[in-house]
């Protein structure tokens, strides 16, 4: 039996828009001498560095930036409540997942939400563990912010990486470890993690008093017959 949802069900007629098949993903764009951060590269140059694609912009969402930008005025916005409601009917249907609003903060960015949770939930000079090889921006995260990174190395065996569960809580264990960084999907190894490992390594947490920071930025990026699980939900 599912609990039948009780959030208002917003707009969502632009998302036939957003993944109309009919999108033409093989036009080409010239990105050159645009300030293009991928593309400022030498002649004959192939950049294979960055994240960030070279499909153009899907005309729901261009349809309503012009709306924006036809105001004519750009000033301090608010954050409306359909934003809210978007972000919990979005989870709910797309991962099985009901939160609430109060449980949403807007921010500017992944890396930014990643640095100030370390500056605020841990202390200099305190570790931080994360699982590696990982996204390099995690390290840097903990280091500009005066705490001491703590690595545990996935084991790659049989095509797959998993995790050294034991190094993983001899680590947790120090007193010193307040904070773990986790990737869900995991980055750049496009490991999505399953009920099993999350419910250890969340157990192993609680167990050492460690809070657990789950980045899950790829949860819609999974490939057909595999269920991102939102770590919270465990």
């Amino acid at each position: 039996m599912t609990k039948k949802s009780t959030l208002p069900t917003p707009d969502m007629s632009w998302i036939k828009q957003v993944i109309d098949l009919s999108f033409n993903f093989d036009k080409m764009t010239n990105r050159l001498a645009t300030n293009s951060y991928k593309w400022d590269v030498e002649p004959e140059e192939l950049p294979m560095w960055v994240a960030d694609m070279d499909f153009e912009t899907s005309p729901a969402v261009v349809d309503a930036l012009q709306k924006r930008l036809d105001h004519h005025i750009y000033g301090y916005t608010s954050i409306p409540d359909t934003y809210y409601d978007a972000v919990a009917h979005w989870w709910e249907k797309r991962h099985q997942y009901q939160i609430q609003k109060e449980w949403i903060m807007f921010c500017t960015g992944v890396v930014p939400a990643i640095s100030s949770i370390v500056r605020n939930m841990t202390k200099a000079g305190d570790k931080v563990l994360v699982l590696a090889p990982v996204y390099n921006i995690f390290y840097n995260s903990i280091k500009n912010n005066q705490r001491e990174v703590l690595v545990s190395e996935l084991i790659y065996k049989d095509n797959g990486y998993s995790i050294e569960f034991d190094d993983v809580e001899k680590k947790l264990a120090d007193p010193d470890t307040t904070l773990m960084i986790f990737c869900n999907p995991h980055n750049p190894i496009g490991k999505v993690w399953d009920k099993q490992v999350l419910e250890k390594l969340g157990t192993l947490c609680v167990k050492h008093e460690v809070l657990i920071l789950s980045d899950e930025i790829h949860c819609d990026l999974t490939h057909p017959g595999h269920q991102h699980i939102p770590f919270a939900s465990v």
